[in-house]
């Protein structure tokens, strides 16, 4: 791995997002076989062929919501725009979820049960399998995962304390 490289597409991404990166830079540094096996792991938040746009980015936001990780959250909502969804339908996940089209809900709640480790509702889980399929079920499950692991490294290496509110003025 050539870290140079790897740092300065890091740098990269922060530029263009304005976003962070230095605990994933600090990562780099202190362990580069952690940080390999961190970016081996990059993938999953971001893998969605079955699981439409709009779901994908309700269950993104609804994660760095939920984990109260602004930085992440304000990411995912200017990725959300890059891709072309409409800012009111964003603000919407954030501010009035009950607002979102009932399969929409469905997701924006199940991801919010996942996290909070609470009782999971089958109804609820049958009708998004229903909805958009087993395939897209299955890759909502990886998204959910694969997006936590960005706040929970972040107070894992005692870096979490640059906490920004929610902007929606994107």
């Amino acid at each position: 791995m050539d870290l140079q490289q790897a740092e300065a597409n890091l740098k990269q991404f922060s530029a263009h997002y304005d976003y962070d990166t230095g605990y994933i830079i600090q990562l780099l540094h202190d362990s580069p076989g952690a940080y390999e096996t961190f970016a081996a792991a990059q993938a999953m938040p971001n893998y969605s062929q079955a699981l439409p746009l709009d779901a994908f980015f309700v269950a993104k936001i609804t994660v760095m919501k939920t984990e109260d990780c602004g930085p992440c959250a304000n990411l995912s909502l200017k990725m959300g725009v890059e891709k072309g969804l409409d800012r009111q339908f964003l603000k919407d996940i954030v501010q009035n979820p009950a607002a979102l089209p009932q399969p929409l809900k469905d997701v924006h709640d199940h991801v919010v049960a996942v996290i909070r480790n609470d009782d999971q509702d089958a109804d609820r889980m049958e009708r998004i399998r229903q909805h958009y399929g087993v395939e897209a079920f299955a890759e909502l499950a990886v998204v959910i995962v694969g997006c936590r692991i960005y706040p929970t490294l972040k107070r894992a290496m005692g870096m979490d304390a640059y906490c920004e509110v929610l902007n929606l003025d994107f």
